[in-house]
């Protein structure tokens, strides 16, 4: 009877190995994705002298520490805004590194820029209206301006950052392409018409195009970053933080993030959901991982204050459960400078227990 015990055992021993060799990987390394727990912060928010502002970094970190905020989305320096006299990278990442907590370098393609430097030494590579009027933002379907962007993302990955991430990464709000000569006759070479010649609006085919023709060069330099990165030969990931509907941002801003999403382009998306509409939020947080199809993680982006609504402690902690069922990979909170520690309280109390 033993003899016979030992040959089952055996045998449920040998079916049993077999049957986990033929689980693909992938499906362990998802089940060991470490939920992503992060915080868009400002370098701003720190003092200039950095003796002071070094205590106020640990004494925030520590903070952070308690809830298991393990990713941090940096605004600070590359874009030459909020410039401070010492390294600020560097010591963040001292000290979120000790702390286990990953660092993402913050780039905003899209965003106003100063009109100094190498900008003011390139007027072209700014939009330029329907009228000729310059706007101080940088058109992304032009390759120099794009070439100047990517030379920003190798100053960064001299660093020992952890990811890229990229706000902004769209055109202005309300369609504000670019209508300068260069742009236009580019445009005309493909189409035949010059956005200028053509009626704006969703009648025309040609005017259809110019918004596809402006997303495709958006999303050419979302590549364009991701192979960089690639090429540095760093394990850097790349996120987007990315309006809510995929499809109004492609035609509004020319931000087609669904397809950055699905070719994988991207590691993760960051839509951006500052609501107190606990039902909105759902909806949105299903679209996007529905949208990402499983090929990038997913991170809703959660607003304790921002200019589209001010939340409570109790509504964020009921976004963060309500990300989870959805199938979101993570959180992400906005911002430094409002997830204090009323906040930080509810969430170590109702969602982030473990830690």
């Amino acid at each position: 009877m033993k003899k016979n015990s030992k040959t089952v055992l055996a045998l449920i021993t040998g079916i049993l190995f077999l049957t986990l060799a033929t689980i693909p990987v992938t499906l362990f390394s998802q089940a060991q994705q470490e939920e992503g727990r992060a915080v868009w912060l400002h370098a701003s928010i720190f003092e200039d002298e950095e003796k002071e502002a070094t205590q106020h970094l640990k004494e925030l970190l520590n903070k952070y520490d308690k809830i298991g905020i393990n990713n941090i989305f940096c605004f600070y320096t590359m874009m030459d805004q909020h410039q401070k006299k010492w390294d600020f990278l560097k010591v963040l990442l001292k000290e979120a590194h000790q702390r286990n907590i990953k660092i993402h370098s913050i780039f905003c393609p899209g965003q106003r820029v100063k009109l100094e430097g190498k900008i003011m030494e390139h007027p072209e590579w700014l939009i330029r209206g329907k009228k000729g009027e310059i706007y101080p933002n940088l058109n992304l379907a032009n390759p120099e301006a794009r070439e100047y962007l990517k030379r920003k993302v190798q100053e960064a990955l001299k660093y020992d950052i952890d990811g890229i991430h990229l706000d902004y990464i769209r055109f202005p709000v309300n369609q504000r392409f670019s209508y300068d000569k260069t742009t236009c006759e580019s445009f005309k070479k493909e189409y035949g018409y010059s956005p200028l010649e053509v009626k704006h609006d969703c009648g025309s085919m040609v005017w259809s195009e110019w918004i596809k023709w402006n997303a495709k060069h958006v999303t050419a330099l979302v590549k364009e970053i991701k192979e960089t990165i690639n090429k540095s030969g760093r394990n850097v990931v790349l996120g987007v933080d990315v309006f809510p509907d995929h499809v109004t941002a492609q035609v509004l801003i020319g931000q087609d993030w669904e397809l950055w999403a699905k070719e994988g382009i991207v590691d993760f998306i960051c839509p951006m959901l500052y609501t107190n509409d606990t039902d909105l939020f759902r909806r949105f947080v299903k679209e996007a991982v529905k949208a990402a199809d499983g090929k990038c993680l997913v991170y809703p982006g959660i607003a304790c204050r921002s200019s589209h609504n001010k939340n409570t402690p109790e509504g964020v902690a009921q976004e963060v459960k309500i990300a989870r069922e959805a199938g979101a990979d993570g959180v992400v909170f906005f911002s430094g400078f409002s997830l204090n520690e009323e906040f930080i309280n509810k969430l170590k109390l109702e969602v982030f227990k473990e830690k």
